[in-house]
């Protein structure tokens, strides 16, 4: 973070000040007492867990300044040891204002959004593999792509930054909207529009409606990547002002792929850009990460990038913690870790990319909740049971959690086993593995399914030979 001063902060959130020096320099920004460090400023954010409540604990740290809204904070009782203090109505709303002021300061930025309903990590940091080609680039790390996230991630930019690439999520109306007037971006990308977040959108149509509010928020001189190959996206392109890059598997879009080679480890095919290709190799598994180096790839083109630097970008880029991470146990089983989310289009695309890459191995998957489904989440559930049902080599289906009992129902024609502890199907796995097995572990984020992953791997290792 570079230097600003209290003065400029308290004009740029509307605070009070309270108490003080306005000629404060500002280093750093924390809103958790367990991280922050002596002398940076803490804002007291209203969450599940109430900031306000550890105002004395980052007094006693050494904090520079506190952001608050609380009234009843007695901060007498930590006389002589006062920070500067402002005082606002809501410090979250002063944090994004912060953001967006801070933002700001760095006119040369190029920040490219990535939103849709899958594929959003993935894309992001493909694309800032290629942009890394040429500069010093910014992303958001982790679940970090709400509207406490996104301003955290703007307070690491620098003056010797040229490049952005953030993930924006939503759970709300707005939000992308929020993110976007915050992030100001010159290029934006939507990976595609499904069934994810429906507990709050309710449809598909209202997800498109939040989605491609992005499009408003961008420069008027910039560009919007969709997904030619999805029906909601390429039906709403005749609506779109600003101009369209599309990428696809077929040579309808703007950018696409040929010659799909969808080996173990590194899926190959032929990325065609403006009458041009090169042959990519991606270090990441999976045909649906074809379309994350796609619309990467439409991004970056975008942005005046050659289809040369875009391939040595894909080259070098590394694939997120969670991702279709894998490893090979001592016996000869893989396992692949896809645990850090899942909807049904992503469930669906993951499980068929495993019978394409691994046709002649024996499949057993460990599957948890698919969570913000809404009122249709046990129908939703079921259609993966029964989508299961029609994939030849998948011989073993573990199931965690309780939606999943509605998957269990529908197969029929699957070996499946309900679990209740993530130990248990460790153990059971240990004892059925071999070279001849692929284990494949995916469920929402907050099933913590990752921990199977980990668990095999440390099992693995103190297994006797």
């Amino acid at each position: 973070m570079e230097n600003f001063y209290l003065m400029d902060l308290i004009s740029a959130i509307n605070g009070t000040f309270i108490l003080g020096d306005p000629h404060l320099p500002i280093t750093g920004i924390g809103i958790d007492t367990r991280t922050i460090k002596k002398g940076q400023l803490f804002f007291a954010l209203k969450g599940k867990k109430d900031g306000h409540e550890y105002i004395k604990e980052a007094v006693e740290k050494g904090v520079s300044a506190i952001v608050y809204s609380r009234d009843d904070i007695d901060f007498n009782s930590f006389y002589p040891n006062l920070p500067s203090l402002v005082k606002v109505d809501d410090t979250s709303v002063a944090l994004e204002n912060l953001a967006a002021f801070y933002r700001r300061k760095f006119n040369n930025l190029k920040v490219v959004d990535v939103t849709g309903s899958n594929g959003k990590t993935t894309s992001k940091e493909m694309l800032a593999s290629i942009m890394r080609q040429r500069g010093q680039t910014l992303t958001n790390e982790g679940n970090f792509n709400n509207r406490i996230g996104v301003p955290l991630t703007l307070f690491n930019l620098t003056s010797d930054i040229e490049y952005a690439a953030l993930e924006i999520g939503t759970s709300e109306f707005g939000e992308i909207k929020t993110l976007t007037d915050m992030t100001k971006p010159f290029g934006g990308i939507i990976t595609n529009i499904g069934s994810s977040h429906l507990e709050f959108f309710k449809t598909p149509q209202n997800v498109l409606k939040e989605k491609t509010s992005l499009i408003d928020g961008l420069d008027d001189s910039g560009f919007i990547v969709v997904n030619n190959d999805n029906t909601y996206l390429k039906n709403y392109i005749p609506h779109i002002t600003k101009k369209v890059i599309t990428f696809g598997l077929y040579s309808g879009a703007d950018v696409y792929a040929k010659n799909i080679r969808l080996w173990l480890d590194k899926p190959m095919f032929d990325l065609y850009i403006d009458s041009q290709f090169e042959t990519i190799e991606l270090p990441i598994k999976g045909k649906f990460n074809i379309f994350n180096a796609l619309a990467a790839s439409a991004a970056a083109y975008g942005m005046g990038f050659s289809i040369s630097e875009i391939k040595k970008g894909l080259k070098h880029f590394s694939p997120p913690k969670m991702r279709m991470q894998t490893h090979v146990l001592k016996n000869g089983a893989t396992i692949i870790n896809d645990a850090y989310n899942a909807n049904p289009s992503s469930m669906k695309e993951a499980i068929t990319s495993l019978a394409q890459s691994y046709p002649n191995k024996e499949v057993t998957l460990v599957l948890g909740d698919m969570l913000e489904l809404g009122d249709n989440a046990a129908q939703f559930h079921a259609e993966i049971g029964k989508f299961i049902n029609s994939q030849p080599n998948i011989k073993n289906v573990y199931l965690f959690g309780s939606l999943v009992s509605n998957i269990k129902n529908e197969l029929t024609k699957k070996r499946s086993r309900y679990f209740m502890t993530k130990i248990i199907i460790c153990e059971e796995l240990m004892k059925e593995m071999d070279e001849n097995t692929v284990v494949f572990i995916k469920g929402s984020r907050r099933m913590h399914l990752d921990a199977v992953y980990d668990e095999l791997i440390a099992m693995d290792r103190i297994k006797k030979d």
